[in-house]
């Protein structure tokens, strides 16, 4: 038995240190529409505000998360795209495309109820500085499921590197969305506060 704790607890080790890092996370805010026909919906004034999270991560690959998605007054949660995110850069604009992939879902009530995840389609593209994305098939587990679909179009965008290697010997304290501390950094979203004082959001 023992043995077999000690084994379980070196693979959770290994798989924590292959765990990929953000090094560059871009925060878009922006508005979204919602639909529930199988054409795009176009922003207008009465869009509700949304904030997308973009980053390149420190093994090539890229995540994109749609922070606390909602619609009719369902709070889905955030969304999170990295498995099946294709991405491709040219000329200074990027591409990102998802084919009918499983986004996990997290930080919210609904989590549970959706089986923590939705099906979704995307195509979605950065350019200095704007993103504009569009979310096609989301498939949402309830009952016998719902299909919507979705458009983001950002207004402004953040910037930042993270260089966090070391951060176990930097930072105080470590917090999820909902202010909760936590012994260590777990995957999805982590707000850090260094011991600088410094405060940084980092995703693994």
């Amino acid at each position: 038995m023992k043995r077999f704790l000690l084994s379980a607890i070196a693979l959770v080790v290994a798989f924590a240190a292959n765990a990929a890092t953000a090094v560059e996370t871009t925060t878009f805010q922006g508005k979204i529409a919602v639909g529930f026909t199988a054409e795009i919906p176009e922003i207008g004034d009465d869009s509700d505000a949304a904030t997308v999270v973009f980053s390149k991560m420190d093994d090539g690959t890229y995540q994109f998360v749609l922070q606390q998605f909602s619609f009719s007054g369902l709070v889905i949660g955030d969304v999170t795209i990295t498995k099946g995110l294709n991405a491709e850069e040219k000329d200074g604009t990027i591409v990102l495309t998802t084919d009918n992939v499983e986004a996990p879902v997290t930080n919210s009530d609904m989590a549970a109820m959706l089986g923590g995840k939705v099906l979704i389609t995307m195509k979605a593209t950065i350019k200095e500085g704007k993103m504009v994305a569009e979310l096609s098939n989301i498939h949402v587990f309830l009952g016998e499921g719902l299909d919507v679909t979705a458009k983001f179009e950002s207004s402004s965008s953040t910037t930042g590197i993270n260089s966090v290697s070391t951060a176990s010997a930097q930072t105080s304290r470590i917090y999820d969305l909902s202010g909760r501390e936590l012994p260590a950094m777990q995957k999805g979203l982590n707000i850090v506060k260094m011991a600088n004082g410094e405060t940084v959001k980092i995703i693994k």
